[in-house]
């Protein structure tokens, strides 16, 4: 009894009106409770594996795994509970209301597709460790390719400026030729340098970002669990949207809330009262602009005999 309460919990509603409801809404809200349970190992996982690429660190990858993974998943339980029925009085706008749920689902399909991308890199990490291996050689063999040009360029434009030494002067200057030479040795260490210091860097760097658009092109095979992962994230959504509005959990909910704003409400009104009396003595009654206060869906009508002008003025020359 007390892991089913657990998991009502996790639902985002109050466990004491679905312990109230009977045994099919029950199990729903523990299905619920446990998909959401999986939410937040899914995104745990996936935030785990991210910051541990992104930080170098397997110890730095737990706690801001577990913040994020409790964060996303408050923001999901937030979405979850804003797509229960009101049982408040309203004014019913379908339109909007569907805009809205509509939103709020593409929203959490959102949300879903951003955790399940971490994920499928874990999956297959064996393939994606090869394409990478494969990108990191490439972009090295262009590294050193440009650079190598770069500097051969470089050393030619040195090497004649030798040779139109000794054509001008006929003369070989050894200090100068000298020069030369130490120029042209440091031009190719500082290349063998800026090149050594490049297959360091790509080996270090995993290239996370690129790491997933590689495999979400070369492995279309991908989107299956980006497929999967959303429909949980989904499931919970449909079992709350499709709760009968006069079912036993909305009647009860509703009756608690509507019990308990009418209370605070009263409470409202007379703490208004206690105001004016204490501070001015003078008694006020709160002013209700609507039939159905708190709520306020339907507003009064005024009776009341409004005169025109013309009236005013016939009043006023008649006591003349």
């Amino acid at each position: 009894m007390h892991l089913k309460r657990f998991f009502w919990v996790l639902s985002g509603d109050d466990y004491n009106v679905v312990g109230k409801c009977n045994k099919s809404t029950q199990r729903r809200f523990t299905t619920i409770g446990v998909l959401v349970a999986c939410i937040f190992a899914l995104c745990f996982i996936s935030c785990y594996f991210a910051f541990t690429k992104l930080f170098q660190n397997y110890y730095t990858g737990i706690p801001v795994g577990l913040f994020f993974a409790w964060m996303i998943t408050n923001i999901y339980l937030f979405l979850l509970y804003t797509l229960s029925k009101t049982g408040f009085p309203y004014i019913p706008n379908k339109p909007a209301r569907y805009v809205a749920t509509t939103i709020r689902l593409v929203f959490i399909a959102f949300i879903a597709v951003v955790v399940s991308k971490p994920i499928e890199s874990l999956v297959f990490s064996k393939q994606l460790a090869l394409e990478m291996k494969s990108f990191k050689q490439d972009k090295i063999e262009r590294y050193e390719k440009s650079t190598n040009v770069f500097f051969a360029d470089e050393i030619a434009i040195i090497k004649e400026l030798i040779a139109q030494q000794k054509v001008l002067n006929n003369v070989i200057d050894e200090d100068q030729s000298a020069n030369y030479y130490e120029l042209i040795q440091s031009k190719e260490e500082e290349r063998d340098r800026l090149i050594k210091l490049m297959r360091t860097l790509v080996g270090k760097s995993d290239y996370y970002i690129q790491g997933m658009l590689i495999l979400n092109t070369k492995y279309p095979i991908c989107w299956i669990i980006t497929l999967f992962i959303v429909i949980i994230f989904i499931i919970p959504t449909y079992l709350k949207i499709f709760i009968h509005k006069d079912g036993v959990f909305y009647k009860t909910k509703h009756y608690v809330e509507s019990r308990l704003v009418k209370y605070e409400y009263e409470l409202f009104k007379e703490k208004y009262r206690e105001i004016f009396r204490h501070k001015y003595d003078i008694d006020i009654q709160y002013t209700e602009h609507c039939t159905d206060a708190p709520f306020n869906t339907k507003r009064k009508i005024d009776n009341r005999t409004v005169l025109t002008e013309d009236d005013f003025l016939d009043s006023l020359y008649a006591k003349v």
